[in-house]
């Protein structure tokens, strides 16, 4: 859901100014910024679907400055053009293009932008989803992680963060988020940025994977989640995750987009409506189906029915 902040009066809810500090900005959109051109600033905020208080913001070309504030979330920013600083416990930090930054919640911070401006892309994290995350990650967790470092320059982690963004701000599977936002924790785990306890190395559970399995050839037009599908092969999130790529090759969403696609494939063989067999098979609506259909098939829907009654007619032909 995008969200306007067209009024000067509204702010983020989370928020928290110390007294004498005028109204962040950055939780401000003015009206005339919605004109959208190479100077002017910009700052759209969205709700990600299925993950409650989620909120991810995108900037461009922001030059005012943020001044001191502090959020009840777990802030991760990733600047994506431009320049600006960061200052966190006293010592401000140069963030660059290709900059990734984490605040925990509850720490005082200010940012303010270079002459140029600033543009990024973050998210704000309620400390429950963090907490259950961590909890997908290594079940033994049950604190919030500790961030180790707040500022890094990984071009890896930061197109991961970036990948994970625009997916979340976009329409896809429950399963797919789940898996990205495990990986991404993970990663920054891994690159000392959060303290998370020592990860299990996958192993081969090959029976809980083929449970997996089933469930998704059997009920592959049910929207389902990464945390679902674990517990019906007994493992944890993180680890079925892992497992399953091991095991199959490619990770659960994936998989259940194949069987999707290959029942779309047998339903339109039997001249379906394609609109019907878009919401028979999961999908969320025609050309939604239409994109995958045609990405996986390397044909449009439409095409393939074409294309498969001329091979029929040309079958009748040969009798």
């Amino acid at each position: 859901m995008l969200i306007d902040f067209s009024s000067p009066n509204l702010t983020s809810p989370s928020c928290q100014l110390f007294p004498g500090c005028p109204l962040p900005p950055f939780f401000v959109k003015p009206l005339k910024s919605m004109a959208k051109t190479n100077n002017s600033p910009d700052i759209r905020v969205w709700h990600a679907e299925n993950y409650q208080g989620l909120e991810l913001h995108r900037g461009f070309a922001v030059r005012h400055p943020h001044p001191r504030h502090w959020h009840e979330e777990l802030l991760i920013c990733a600047i994506t053009d431009g320049a600006g600083y960061n200052r966190l416990s006293g010592t401000s930090h140069f963030t660059p293009a290709g900059t990734l930054f984490l605040v925990a919640p509850s720490e005082v911070h200010s940012n303010w932008a270079c002459d140029e401006g600033c543009s990024y892309r973050n998210m704000y994290l309620p400390t429950p989803l963090v907490s259950g995350i961590v909890q997908r990650i290594a079940p033994e967790s049950r604190s919030f992680p500790g961030v180790s470092r707040d500022l890094v320059s990984d071009p890896d982690l930061v197109a991961d963060f970036l990948s994970l963004h625009r997916t979340l701000q976009g329409r896809t599977t429950r399963l797919e988020c789940d898996a990205l936002l495990l990986d991404f924790f993970a990663s920054m785990s891994s690159r000392g940025l959060m303290e998370i306890p020592h990860l299990r190395t996958a192993g081969r559970e090959s029976f809980a994977v083929r449970r997996a399995q089933d469930f998704l050839n059997e009920r592959f037009e049910d929207p389902v989640s990464l945390d679902e599908l674990a517990r019906i092969a007994n493992l944890s999130p993180y680890y079925f995750h892992r497992t399953f790529c091991r095991e199959t090759g490619m990770p659960p969403h994936e998989y259940q987009l194949q069987v999707r696609i290959a029942r779309a494939k047998s339903l339109l063989r039997e001249r379906r409506p394609i609109a019907w067999v878009a919401s028979a098979t999961g999908f969320a609506d025609q050309s939604h189906f239409t994109r995958h259909f045609k990405r996986m098939v390397g044909l449009t829907p439409g095409r393939f029915c074409t294309e498969s009654k001329n091979v029929q007619d040309l079958a009748g032909h040969l009798d």
